[in-house]
């Protein structure tokens, strides 16, 4: 990460006007000379052209955004701490969106970071908070991203690395004290409560409880995604939030495939696990499905993004897979991308079997591209940029082409 390149973030300034009074000296003033207050003075009016023209405004072309709700859903991407929120013209393209995330902020490496300055914890909060008001302002929907990270990231580097051999009564404080930090934020509209629960290797079949640096198994077994959505159901209550309407919390996976053994046991899973908080909580849907989605047109290099082949994806059976499981709950692309191919029509095809089939699917709530900054950043590894959403915008934040050929997408199902 770059550490210089953001700064605390000051977006809403205070516009102060002063007000003078003005006041009129009667000293020397002779009333009686005064004009007659009762007295009406004759005025010529002025004539009245026939020729004036009547000027129709030019009407602004609905935003991405707005596109996107009135087919009952939100389109965002998501940005990364790192990024220069501040310039006028990333504000500009980030306007035509209507749902906003952070890739990078929901990451225990800055939220548990205790020491001071750039990173730390209280600059992470500060910079949710921002992001929080900013939508709040441009009525954009805001996803927390995971309130939970599983999936490695609790490696040796991490300061929560701890947690790997702690007592559960460290990590229930832990966790607890996680989820109510962002609960705190004034303004969000949905988080993820799990994350990556299960591997899933559609080449070999196999799948399993992603059980690996992952503490919240380690104390709860295979029932810590109830344990995990219970705290922040807890939570929505004490800050007086509605699941399902006010907020949505969200189940993250990497696939739910409901064709091979994984997908059919995740998804059995998820039925059950649906089943078991509805009955308690009296809530028929009480949690969303979130897919992430980058896709690939090569084999997996050495330390590029996982991601899933194009020949898993046809339009049809991916808008079946999302009706499957939009039986569970709503269906949100928390992460999409495209790599591999510098084909642009090949792009533009990835781009239309995914959209058309989320949409036409009738439960896709929110589609988020990713990693749209990548692309421009050196420092980063390959691994981020495989997983990148490319030719979005370019380097001055000006649309590209895979921005016009969604924004078409969008136009053409209305």
């Amino acid at each position: 990460m770059k550490k210089n390149k953001l700064t605390r973030r000051d977006f809403l300034k205070v516009a102060g006007v002063a007000s003078a009074g003005l006041a009129l000296s009667a000293c020397g003033i002779d009333a009686t000379k005064l004009p007659d207050p009762t007295a009406t003075p004759s005025l010529t009016p002025f004539p009245t052209s026939t020729n004036t023209p009547t000027l129709t405004p030019t009407p602004k072309p609905p935003t991405m955004g707005e596109l996107a709700r009135k087919l009952g859903f939100d389109i965002g991407i998501a940005l990364r701490i790192v990024d220069d929120f501040k310039n006028p013209d990333y504000q500009d393209f980030i306007l035509n969106f209507s749902m906003l995330t952070d890739g990078w902020a929901s990451n225990p490496g800055l939220t548990d970071n205790k020491q001071s300055g750039w990173g730390s914890q209280k600059f992470t909060m500060d910079y949710w908070n921002m992001l929080s008001a900013f939508c709040k302002t441009h009525n954009m929907s805001l996803d927390l991203n995971h309130l939970y990270y599983g999936g490695g990231y609790f490696q040796k580097d991490s300061p929560v690395y701890y947690l790997n051999t702690a007592s559960k009564d460290e990590i229930d404080t832990w966790y607890h004290d996680r989820v109510k930090m962002f609960f705190e934020i004034p303004y969000f509209t949905s988080a993820n409560f799990a994350n990556e629960v299960f591997y899933n290797n559609p080449t070999n079949l196999d799948y399993g409880w992603a059980s690996s640096f992952n503490p919240l198994y380690n104390i709860y077994g295979k029932n810590y995604p109830y344990e995990s959505y219970k705290v922040a159901w807890n939570e929505a209550i004490k800050t007086g939030r509605e699941v399902g309407k006010d907020i949505h919390l969200i189940y993250n996976t990497t696939s739910s495939e409901t064709k091979n053994p994984g997908g059919v046991y995740e998804y059995s899973y998820l039925s059950g696990l649906r089943d078991k908080l509805s009955k308690e909580l009296g809530i028929e849907r009480p949690f969303d499905i979130g897919l992430q989605l980058h896709i690939g047109t090569a084999p997996i290099k050495d330390g590029e993004c996982w991601r899933w082949d194009t020949k898993y994806y046809e339009k049809t059976s991916l808008a079946d897979r999302f009706r499957k499981l939009g039986e569970i709950g709503d269906i949100r692309i928390t992460e999409f991308s495209i790599a591999d191919t510098q084909d642009i029509q090949e792009q533009k095809d990835i781009l239309h079997t995914v959209v058309e089939a989320f949409i036409e699917s009738g439960f896709g709530k929110s589609f988020i591209m990713w990693g749209t900054q990548e692309q421009f950043d050196s420092d980063l590894a390959r691994i981020n940029l495989s997983c990148s959403m490319r030719n979005l915008m370019d380097a001055s934040y000006k649309p590209m082409f895979m921005y016009d050929e969604l924004y078409k997408i969008l136009q053409s199902k209305l």
